[in-house]
């Protein structure tokens, strides 16, 4: 901005000798004898604006600041692929290990989607994550199993000893009740025979033999229905309504870093 205002400044001065007529002889002898050229005051004028403009442009050219800015980085877009999934067309058993042998752990049921951690093709099974939860594995048959995503890398498990450690409860009983019969009040009457109709209850009980659990898992047809402490050796099922087919239970020893299986009985044993 200063370098602009003095640029002005000299210009108007210029003009202004110009306009004057303002002449300067330089037409004195030299120490030689000879005479020195003689210039007008505009050739002097045209002389010095051209030597000021140069001047000028230099120092604004050393004025201007460097640019020292910094290019922005390019990310990097990483595609991380998705794990693979699974989904049943029918309600398929999920194990301990790759056959019906081992301890049952859950059902899964059409309409399910879970995730594929790894494969066992000799027995036609795929390990998968235990809906709700992670880090528990169990084995499903391939029978009726839809796959989607790259299985390409799974790998095989070699055990399931450190995931089902504990041991699991023994000694399962069930008793089955259905409503007493309205206006007769009371608890219910036992009920002998899976048969009838309505709502009911069912008294699950077992008893446990891992020193180390700290609670108990309680299942219906799979699902977890409770979580009870680790001395828990009974539940009570107020909203039975298998009246008309089985119906199984499963108990499951749990502490902060193992599981046992999940034993398991039908209402079909209801006594």
């Amino acid at each position: 901005m200063a370098v602009k205002k003095l640029l002005a400044l000299f210009c108007i001065l210029a003009l202004a000798m110009l306009a004057c007529g303002v002449t300067v002889d330089l037409g004195t002898s030299s120490p030689t004898g000879t005479p020195t050229s003689s210039f007008s005051s505009s050739d002097q004028v045209s002389t010095s604006v051209a030597q000021t403009l140069q001047a000028l442009t230099q120092e604004a050219a050393l004025a201007t600041p460097a640019n020292t800015s910094t290019p922005t980085p390019t990310a990097t877009i990483t595609n991380t692929p998705m794990p693979p999934t699974l989904s049943v067309s029918v309600a398929t058993d999920c194990y301990a290990g790759p056959s019906t042998h081992y301890g049952f752990v859950i059902t899964i049921y059409p309409g399910t989607t879970v995730t594929v951690k790894g494969k066992d093709p000799g027995d036609n099974y795929w390990i998968i994550d235990v809906p709700g939860y992670p880090g528990t594995l169990c084995w499903l048959s391939g029978q009726n199993a839809s796959v989607s995503g790259d299985t390409t890398d799974l790998s095989v498990p070699a055990t399931t000893t450190i995931l089902y450690a504990l041991s699991e409860p023994d000694h399962l009983h069930i008793s089955c009740y259905r409503p007493a019969p309205p206006p007769t009040p009371g608890p219910g009457t036992p009920w002998p025979h899976r048969s009838g109709s309505g709502g009911g209850r069912v008294v699950f009980s077992w008893r446990n033999t891992e020193p180390t659990q700290t609670n108990v898992r309680v299942y219906r047809d799979g699902y977890r229905i409770a979580t009870l402490g680790g001395g828990a050796t009974s539940y009570t099922d107020d909203d039975f309504g298998g009246w008309h087919g089985g119906v199984t239970y499963g108990v499951q020893a749990v502490n902060s870093y193992a599981v046992s299986s999940i034993e398991t009985i039908d209402t079909g044993n209801c006594h």
